[in-house]
């Protein structure tokens, strides 16, 4: 059976079960749990013998969006002269309705084999909704085949509110009051017609529910269409604003960008001629040691051949200036960011313009302490000379001398 609609059958019971509403004809438990009751709230609106009631409601339950379509009549409970009873039947819809000519058919059919099979002289003859003997309208399985989606209905915002519209409510009126009554329940949850002048006179006096004539319901329909429209035009001057808006912000977040990328450009302009002369940098220097390297070799070819140490010294001190200034000119080139800085490792060196400095240093120093060496050395050789000069003298100072003074000495 289809679920999209199905019907509910509800009335007045007196004690103990008082109002009860059972489902027919499909639907579903989980439904059945959470949808409100279809019962009447009498201190604000209330049948009489021989009135009628329509209505139309939305609710939502079970993840469902539902539009039910209701009639209530006057009937008495068992036992009690109670007024405001009533039984009722309620064509409920989920997530689609279909033409209210064919909802108004069924619901009437569907009401009036309720009446007749539960109904004894307008007195209700069963206890509990349960037990409700129902026909299946004869247009029933035709509504499944005209059933519409329901789209300018907002099921999301409930406020409780009620309208009661004092009007004729014959199949042809009641259809055309249906059909624009679905645009309200954007206004209203709940909305009621009748013909009943006791009906609407009650609803006036409590003063509960809103109650309007079909004017009234014609200028319901003005204020809320003028709502739209006011609402319509704030929501096209917000998209206009946003759009302006839209505009300012992409001039403004394109001129960062192409600022950004002009920025990039130049920053991978400005690296690009960085590596080429980090590039140039390294040939020149790798060029200087190699030269440097050769001009070393050469002092120590000519050391080797006329071994002239002052001469090969002064010649090695002019070829380390000329190489240490060559290094110190070309080792500070501006690297990139994001790559490990050369000058970063270069300042480790201090001063000292090439990775051989200490070795140079030491050939330079090296010869002067081989130099003081060497006259150290001269020195104690000279003495020794002497020493042994002046022993020798001695020497031969014994074995010349008279004896007459050499036995002065031995005496």
């Amino acid at each position: 059976m289809d679920n999209t609609y199905f019907f509910s059958a509800f009335g007045t019971f007196g004690n103990p079960n008082g109002f009860r509403q059972t489902f027919f004809l499909g639907g579903n438990q989980n439904i059945a749990r959470e949808i409100r009751t279809f019962d009447l709230k009498t201190d604000a609106i209330k049948l009489f013998p021989q009135s009628t009631i329509y209505s139309i409601r939305k609710d939502y339950a079970s993840g469902c969006n539902l539009i039910s379509y209701s009639v209530y009549t006057f009937a008495k409970e068992q036992n009690s002269d109670r007024g405001g009873t009533f039984i009722g039947s309620s064509l409920l819809f989920v997530n689609k309705i279909a033409s209210e000519g064919l909802i108004i058919n069924a619901l009437n059919d569907f009401h009036s084999s309720l009446e007749k099979n539960n109904l004894s002289e307008g007195t209700i003859t069963v206890n509990h909704s349960d037990q409700f003997s129902i026909q299946k309208p004869k247009d029933f399985d035709k509504i499944g085949f005209n059933v519409r989606e329901v789209d300018e209905v907002d099921f999301s915002q409930s406020g409780n509110n009620y309208l009661v519209v004092y009007c004729e409510t014959n199949i042809a009126q009641l259809q055309i009051f249906f059909s624009k009554a679905i645009d309200l329940l954007n206004v209203y949850d709940t909305i009621y017609f009748t013909q009943s002048h006791e009906i609407g006179e009650f609803v006036k006096q409590k003063r509960i529910f809103k109650i309007v004539d079909a004017n009234g319901f014609k200028k319901e329909l003005d204020l809320l269409e003028e709502e739209r429209r006011r609402a319509l035009q704030n929501a096209i001057t917000d998209l206009e604003k946003e759009r302006e808006e839209l505009k300012d912000e992409r001039t403004k977040l394109v001129e960062d960008l192409n600022r950004q990328v002009a920025q990039n450009e130049k920053r991978h302009q400005e690296n690009e001629a960085r590596i080429k002369e980090s590039k140039n940098g390294i040939e020149i220097i790798n060029k200087e040691y190699n030269q440097y390297s050769g001009k070393i070799e050469e002092v120590i070819r000519y050391l080797k051949s006329d071994g002239k140490v002052e001469v090969a010294k002064k010649k090695h001190q002019e070829n380390k200036r000329s190489f240490a200034d060559s290094i110190r000119q070309n080792k500070n080139i501006e690297s990139l960011s994001a790559l490990s800085s050369p000058n970063e490792r270069m300042y480790g060196m201090g001063n000292q313009p090439y990775a051989g400095a200490d070795a140079l240093a030491g050939f330079h120093s090296s010869g002067r302490n081989q130099d003081k060496e060497f006259r150290l050395d001269g020195f104690k050789v000279a003495t020794f000379i002497l020493s042994l000069l002046l022993i020798g003298t001695l020497v031969l100072c014994f074995m010349w001398m008279p004896e007459k003074y050499l036995t002065v000495f031995s005496q």
